[in-house]
């Protein structure tokens, strides 16, 4: 499921359409996280899944990424709901490459292992 909001999230920003791009983004990174969570976890049910992520998965991916995985994950809300200040083109382009690179190359990896 991941991947399917991933490419959502691609598509709607190929559109510029960036609140939806955002939004499907996070979501994206949401249920990447939940997966490789759930190889050691088994069933999560929370939203709150980066200090998981970051308990269990730091050693192998760093502190650098576990941070940014979260200064993501902060702005869940930011897209989604009215009144809440727009996102800007360029931030959802560069959140969402690094979204995609992570998913690609470090949460399938995860699960692979």
């Amino acid at each position: 499921m991941s991947e399917k909001y991933l490419s959502a999230a691609l598509a709607n920003l190929e559109q510029e359409l960036y609140e939806p791009a955002m939004s499907n983004g996070i979501h994206a990174l949401e249920l990447g996280l939940k997966a490789a969570l759930y190889t050691i976890m088994g069933d999560i049910k929370t939203h709150n899944v980066g200090g998981p992520f970051g308990k269990h998965f730091r050693d192998k991916i760093g502190d650098d990424i576990c941070r940014k995985v979260n200064q993501i994950l902060i702005h869940y809300n930011l897209p989604r709901y009215p009144g809440q200040e727009m996102v800007e083109p360029d931030d959802v382009e560069r959140e969402l490459k690094f979204i995609k690179e992570l998913i690609e190359n470090i949460i399938l990896d995860l699960i692979d292992k």
